[in-house]
Order: C-alpha cells, then sequence, then structure tokens
C-alpha cells in the first residue's frame, strides 16, 4: 500500500530553546523526532533554517511544508511567532477626502485584506470570524495596529 503523501507527519519530542543567549545572533533552536529520525533546526524572525539533515532528505519533500507549517504552528504557541505573515501596509485613495491605510496579510496559510481608518479595522472578504477562532482574532488585530504604527514611525523618521 503506498503512503499517503499529503498526510501530516507524527511529531514526537518537539523541544524548544534560546540559543546564542544574549547575543547579537541570538534565537530559538528547536529539536523534534518524526518516525524515528530527529532532525534539528534554528527559528529567527519567523524563518526556518534546518540544521544536518534537512527533513526532505530523509522524509521527502513533499512533507517539508506540512513539517513547516507545524513548526510555525507550535512556535506561536509557544508565543515565540507572530500569527502574521507577508504582512503589506500602504495607503489607499492618497490625497483624498477617504484616505486610509490599506492591508493584506496572511494567517494559517489564508490571505486576508482590509483597512485601517480611525483606528479601526474594517476587514473585507473574508472576514476572518468567519475562518479563525474570536482570542486569535484579537491577537492578529492587535499586532496590525502593533505593525501599522511601527511603519507609520518609520515614515515620518524618513521624512
Amino acid at each position: 500500500m503506498s503512503e499517503d503523501k499529503n498526510a501530516k507527519p507524527e511529531f514526537e519530542d518537539f523541544e524548544v530553546e534560546t540559543v546564542f543567549e544574549n547575543r547579537v545572533h541570538e534565537r530559538h533552536g528547536f529539536t523534534f523526532k518524526v518516525q524515528g529520525d530527529e532532525f534539528k533546526g534554528h527559528f529567527h524572525e519567523d524563518e526556518i533554517y534546518w540544521l544536518h539533515p534537512h527533513p526532505k532528505q530523509k522524509i521527502g519533500e513533499s512533507k517539508v511544508k506540512a513539517i513547516e507549517s507545524t513548526i510555525h504552528s507550535l512556535m506561536r504557541h509557544y508565543g515565540i511567532s507572530k500569527e502574521i505573515a507577508d504582512f503589506e501596509l500602504k495607503p489607499a485613495f492618497e490625497d483624498r477626502l477617504h484616505e486610509r491605510q490599506q492591508f493584506s496579510l496572511q494567517v494559517q496559510g489564508k490571505e486576508f485584506k482590509g483597512f485601517i481608518h480611525e483606528g479601526e479595522i474594517q476587514w473585507f472578504h473574508p472576514q476572518p470570524k468567519q475562518k479563525l477562532k474570536d482570542d486569535l482574532i484579537e491577537a492578529i488585530e492587535t499586532e496590525i495596529h502593533q505593525k501599522a504604527a511601527k511603519q507609520v514611525n518609520e515614515n515620518k523618521e524618513n521624512i
């Protein structure tokens, strides 16, 4: 019987710790086992950096995305990673009465878009309430406000 290429690999003994603590290159190291094989890597700024062996060498390239998705999820669970990926913020309706900021982002592999206007987030379709839990939406909205404020401050500094 052939193995299901889309099946999610079962993680065993997942551990995460801070490596290079209090140094410029501080990051999180993780280890776990899948099918008895141990894998290690570093997690820094929401990116996975594999140590030898890379999972595609032992498990196959088809399962690497599922493994990395699980690692990102576990890092969010441990409070190490943020929920948002591929965040973009840009002005909409510039120099018009209805000027506001438009954003797009990825959460759990799904794309969401919306506006920030007068401190309020107005979501486009799909509404995150249709796809995500309320406490996750609150965390995402907090992060959107933080990223928007940071970008506004950076833009002011560059003027």
